[in-house]
Order: C-alpha cells, then sequence, then structure tokens
C-alpha cells in the first residue's frame, strides 16, 4: 500500500509538471499570437489610413499607430475584466434575481445624464435625461456634428469627423427657402438613424417626450440656417404620416441657443401652411405641454385677429375662419371662448355672436407684429402632400354645429382680451 501511495504521489507530481509547462507555453504562444497580431493590424490600419485620407490629413494627422492596442494594454483590459467580474457580476440581476428590463446599451430612466452637448459652436445644458447608450451618457459633455447629428464622446474624435463628414444639409428634400431659413423634409422611414438621432437631442429638452427610436411612421421637418459653410440645425417639428386623429404636428422643439428668435412659432405656421395645402384642418397631439400651450394659443389668437380685422363689417362664420386658416373648429372656438369673444345672444335666440373689440385686437397685432416679425411667405413653399386626404367637413355635437354657425356682427366694445398679459405670451415648445 505504501508503495502504491508513493508511486500515486510521483504520478501526480509528473502530472502537474506538464501541465504547468503546457500552461507556460500556452502564455507563450499566446503572448506571440498577440505581437504579431499588433503588428499586422497597425501596418494594416496605418496604410489604410495613408490611403483614405491622403488628400485630406497630413501624414502626422493619419498616422493612426499610436490607436493601435499594445501587449501591456491588452493585459491591463484582461485586469480589469477580471477585476469588474468579480466585483459587479452579479449586480445586473437585480436583487430579487430578476434580469434588468432597460435594453442593453440603452440608460435607464434614472440612469445617467448628459450635462451639456456642444453643436456647431453652441455648448448647450441638457434639461433632461436622454436615453444615450451607456458608454455615451456616462461622459459629462457630448459632441454632435449639427449637420449629420452624430454623437461622439472626445473633441479629438469630433474634430476628425467634421474633417470628413460630407454632408451639409439634413438629409431629405428642401421644401421651403425664405432668405437664410430653410425647412427640409426627412422621412423616418428612409433616414432612420439621422431621425433617431434628432429624436435624442430632442428628449433633453422635451420631458414627456417618449419616441425615441420608432421613427418610420413620422415625417420630419429641420428647420435651418443658412450660411456660406451649409445648413445649420436649429429646430424640427414631427408629424405622423397617417395620423387618424387628423394632428398636423406631433412633437416640437427649437434648441435653447435659438430661442427667444420667434423660431417657434414660425415652424407652427410653417405646419398650418401644409394643413391648408392639403386641403384637412389640421391641430398639434394632445395634451399640449405648458410652453406649447403658451406658444400655440399666441399663434391661434394672432390668426384669428388678423382674418376677424381684415373682413371689418362683413359677416363671417367659424368654418370660413378654419378654411383660411386651416385650423380646427375645437380650435377656434377654444381660442375666442377664452378670449370672450364668443358670447350667446340675449331673449334666449339660437346660436352665438363673435364680438369684437378693434382697438384691444389692433394694439395686439401691432405689439405681436413688432415682438416677432417672421411669417412664412406661403409662395415660397415646393412641396406635395405625402398623402392625399379626403377633407373631412362633419361635426359632430349640437354645440359644435352651434358654434360653427356663429357670426361676427362687426366693430363692438363690450367684449375683448382674456387680459392685459395676453401680448406678453412668450415660449418655445
Amino acid at each position: 500500500a505504501g508503495q502504491k501511495t508513493a508511486k500515486k504521489r510521483q504520478n501526480d507530481a509528473a502530472e502537474n509538471a506538464d501541465n504547468a509547462e503546457t500552461t507556460e507555453s500556452e502564455q507563450k504562444q499566446e503572448g506571440k499570437r498577440r505581437r504579431k497580431y499588433t503588428k499586422r493590424a497597425g501596418r494594416k490600419l496605418d496604410t489604410a489610413a495613408r490611403v483614405f485620407f491622403s488628400n485630406r490629413l497630413s501624414a502626422s494627422e493619419a498616422d493612426t499607430q499610436r490607436f493601435v492596442p499594445q501587449e501591456e494594454d491588452c493585459q491591463r483590459f484582461d485586469e480589469v475584466r477580471k477585476a469588474v467580474g468579480e466585483d459587479v457580476g452579479d449586480s445586473q440581476a437585480g436583487i430579487d434575481g430578476s434580469t434588468p428590463s432597460t435594453p442593453s446599451g440603452v440608460s435607464a430612466g434614472v440612469g445617467y445624464q448628459v450635462k451639456k452637448i456642444r453643436i456647431g459652436s453652441y455648448e448647450i445644458d441638457s434639461w433632461y435625461i436622454s436615453p444615450y447608450p451607456d458608454e455615451y451618457s456616462r461622459h459629462p459633455l457630448l459632441y454632435i456634428c449639427e449637420f449629420c447629428l452624430k454623437y461622439m464622446k472626445s473633441e479629438f474624435t469630433y474634430q476628425r469627423h467634421c474633417m470628413k463628414c460630407t454632408l451639409k444639409h439634413p438629409p431629405g428634400d428642401e421644401i421651403y427657402r425664405d432668405g437664410n431659413i430653410s425647412v427640409f423634409e426627412v422621412d423616418g422611414r428612409k433616414n432612420k438613424v439621422y431621425c433617431q438621432n434628432l429624436c435624442l437631442i430632442g428628449k433633453m429638452f422635451l420631458d414627456t417626450k417618449t419616441l425615441y427610436y420608432d421613427v418610420e411612421p413620422f415625417l420630419f421637418y429641420i428647420l435651418c440656417e443658412y450660411d456660406a459653410r451649409g445648413y445649420h440645425f436649429a429646430g424640427y417639428y414631427s408629424k405622423e404620416k397617417r395620423s387618424a386623429q387628423g394632428y398636423n404636428l406631433s412633437c416640437i422643439m427649437i434648441l435653447p441657443s435659438k430661442q427667444r428668435e420667434g423660431y417657434g412659432k414660425l415652424l407652427i405656421e410653417f405646419s398650418y401652411l401644409l394643413s391648408k395645402k392639403e386641403g384637412v384642418p389640421g391641430s398639434p397631439e394632445k395634451p399640449l405641454s405648458d410652453f406649447g400651450l403658451l406658444s400655440y394659443r399666441s399663434y391661434w389668437r394672432r390668426s384669428i385677429y388678423e382674418i376677424l380685422l381684415a373682413q371689418g363689417a362683413e359677416r363671417i362664420s367659424i368654418e370660413d375662419i378654419s378654411a383660411r386658416t386651416g385650423m380646427t373648429v375645437d380650435d377656434i372656438i377654444s381660442t375666442l371662448q377664452t378670449d370672450g369673444m364668443l358670447q350667446r345672444p340675449p331673449y334666449g335666440l339660437g346660436g352665438y355672436r363673435l364680438v369684437v373689440d378693434v382697438e384691444k385686437t389692433s394694439e395686439y397685432l401691432r405689439k405681436a407684429r413688432e415682438k416677432n416679425p417672421r411669417r412664412i411667405d406661403p409662395s415660397k413653399l415646393m412641396w406635395t402632400p405625402f398623402l392625399i386626404k379626403r377633407p373631412a367637413v362633419a361635426l359632430e355635437g349640437d354645440g359644435a354645429a352651434n358654434a360653427g354657425n356663429a357670426v361676427a356682427d362687426g366693430p363692438a366694445h363690450d367684449g375683448g382680451m382674456a387680459g392685459d398679459d395676453a401680448e406678453d405670451e412668450e415660449g418655445e415648445a
């Protein structure tokens, strides 16, 4: 028995020695393979860089050798990967053992927040959390190309991208141009990545926005400022291609660096211009945010007042106002009721009447034009509707029918706006 035990120990020792020699040999072979691969990859990258960037970058700028991982980099990577696996290996499955509900690579709603973005020559603070991938949302500053909207983590990568980016305008059709202002129509199905990047930017400044990746059912209208360098992104709005409720706008956003310049109301007016071109009254998607409601109320009031003053003492119905503005009857009635201009006649007579205070209405329009002189010129629109729709003229309910038959009785001074602060409304959605 003793001889067998001693022989077994000798065999075990010999086997352990063989395993140690095999492990050492494998490590040496792995090191040789890595060094060989590193040199080969470096030569390939260096050759490709010189060929691809020969006309645009200098030799030092095109040198990519410093980005090739060396052997010590691979060792550090392996050490960190092992350390992370040992420390937080089980943290991904919650306390109760369940798997995380957030998709891989996407930040959760309460995760990291990008503090600032740099787009063009502006560095802008973010307002809300946007679901950028984790590797990007952990950085406090993201660099975004103002032409293709690609986001990057470092300034060096951003500068190299700007040298190579060939896109100088949104990837769509330019349907409107007036001076240095242009509007492009971009299809979410044809330019999916661009529209997804656009939605990620919009989420940084819109708390109620929930659409990030499902952009195919939407059209996006991009507002740009033109100069010698190209078309610079300023804001956008989106709308559904087929809206069962007749919405002509789903989401609208103006960059904070471009706010207080009247671009918000300009895009609202543009959306109604397209509704009139389609021959179907439109309305924004409900519910509206606080800033959105202020902007729309201001635009509705200005459009209705201009028509009422131009009409003079002649009678006009709410359906006529809807046909000339592209607004729905409900939005017109809501605005008139808010300003106290829609009144029921005395002595129990049916229907409603519009009571217009000419002096206050004229003063409101004068201040509005001084404050926001930018307007859309319909003659400069070059656009064909995406879908041919049938005009919907049916009204539901007796109240809507009676309100729709309301007519203006001409100048009067027993009605007017809701308050003196109405002309001071300002906001961008």
